[in-house]
């Protein structure tokens, strides 16, 4: 953004994100609320109510194995009061996204994104655990590390599918073969999507740079996440066939505090843990 006088000449808005559907607001509203430091849970919870179909969806997956609540979860009020602020906004970016996306999942290519960012989700949460970063942000982030992969495959179902078939077919790079047919690749795409949707600004960082290679010693949400993706994909949910397939035990090098969780067990326990999460995940 540019400031010219009194006149705030914005970028103009690539080509391939126009056609993406907006974040739905009563998420975004959702997020921002449950971010502040006097967040209130009722008033969350009287925002969420304000959309019925996103109060409904919200608590198909309350009551779903995913989040393991106690007993049924009638209303949108107990829901918040169980989950708390962090699963909260947890929740509203699965739901926003499910939305997004769903339609695009009867395409098989898609549909394995789609798993991957659970996978990779999963996984964050389970490293933030055992660091700094609080579980539920580790989720989140995991989540939305591919937002612009989801993104455009929600508006070019059928174009982005046929560009990973061929990219994996002719070993293309997956960057650069985005740039020549969306003039962005995936990581700029979500970032951009990230700042115009009010997303928390380290979101942005951590999506534009999450290809990059992951940086030995540093713990930060930022290195996590490289390491993350790449472990999903070593463990077999890569979405498209990544430039280097890491050994599992050189990524869990990365996470010198995980090897007490069953990221450090073994790849076996791994994918076992990771399985049973996305059997919970509701359709």
């Amino acid at each position: 953004m540019v400031v010219m006088g009194e006149v705030i000449v914005r970028p103009e808005k690539p080509w391939a994100l126009r056609l993406i559907p907006p974040f739905p607001a009563i998420a975004a509203r959702v997020m921002a609320v449950a971010s502040r430091e006097d967040a209130d849970l009722a008033q969350i919870g009287e925002l969420i109510r304000m959309d019925p179909s996103f109060s409904a969806e919200l608590l198909r997956f309350a009551n779903s194995p995913l989040f393991g609540l106690p007993g049924e979860v009638r209303s949108v009020a107990h829901a918040t009061m169980l989950l708390g602020l962090e699963r909260v906004k947890t929740m509203a970016t699965m739901v926003a996204l499910n939305r997004m996306i769903r339609p695009t999942l009867r395409i098989q290519a898609l549909r394995k994104v789609w798993i991957q960012s659970l996978a990779t989700a999963r996984i964050t949460e389970e490293i933030a655990r055992f660091t700094h970063v609080g579980p539920e942000s580790g989720y989140t982030f995991g989540l939305l590390h591919n937002l612009g992969t989801l993104g455009l495959m929600s508006a070019y179902p059928n174009e982005y599918s046929r560009m990973l078939e061929v990219s994996d077919d002719f070993g293309f790079d997956l960057l650069e073969t985005e740039r020549d047919l969306f003039e962005i690749d995936h990581c700029e795409a979500g970032a951009y999507l990230a700042r115009e949707w009010g997303l928390p600004g380290e979101l942005s960082t951590v999506i534009a740079m999450h290809h990059e290679a992951p940086c030995p010693g540093e713990a930060s949400l930022n290195s996590f996440l490289r390491v993350a993706w790449r472990l999903a994909d070593t463990l077999g949910y890569a979405a498209f066939s990544p430039d280097r397939l890491w050994p599992y035990e050189d990524l869990i090098e990365f996470l010198p505090n995980v090897k007490s969780s069953w990221l450090g067990a073994s790849p076996g326990a791994a994918k076992a843990a990771i399985d049973l999460s996305l059997a919970a995940f509701p359709n």
